[in-house]
Parts: C-alpha cells; structure tokens; sequence
C-alpha cells in the first residue's frame, strides 16, 4: 500500500485510508468485470473495504469519508 493509503488494481486506484499507509495487504477479487467485488484485508484477515469495480475508464475509487485528517481519538461527547 502507498504512503496515502491507495492501492493500485487494473489501472485503478482504491483508497483505503492513510492509517493503513506502508501496510502489507491482501487484494482478492471474485472477478474482472464491472460489478464485481474487490475486497482488502490486512495480512490477519480483518477486512480492511470492500468495493465493486467501477466501470471502464474510472481511475480512482474514494472511501466515502471526506477529504483531510480524521479525529484521532474524539471521546465522548460534551452532551453526554
């Protein structure tokens, strides 16, 4: 995985998180078409995402969270 955590199948880059950045990882797909799974696991097994293939021509699939850092630890909220 790169330093951003993206991993890079058939001309298509996933991203996975850059927690995950330099990790060694597993890529399984149960085919080459549009539709079909790839799923990512760290080398224990814990899934890591789970995307469709796109269709032709899309290079980059995102992790659905928006751009920047993400909150390390929140904690609880202060209306809790």
């Amino acid at each position: 995985m790169s330093s951003a955590g993206v991993v890079h199948v058939d001309k298509v880059f996933y991203k996975i998180g850059v927690v995950h950045a330099f990790e060694h990882v597993l890529v399984v797909s149960d085919g080459d078409q549009p539709g079909d799974t790839i799923t990512v696991t760290d080398l224990e097994g814990e899934i890591l995402a789970e995307r469709t293939r796109p269709t032709p021509g899309t290079r980059y699939v995102g992790n659905g969270r928006p751009r920047g850092r993400q909150p390390k630890n929140p904690g609880a909220s202060p209306k809790s």
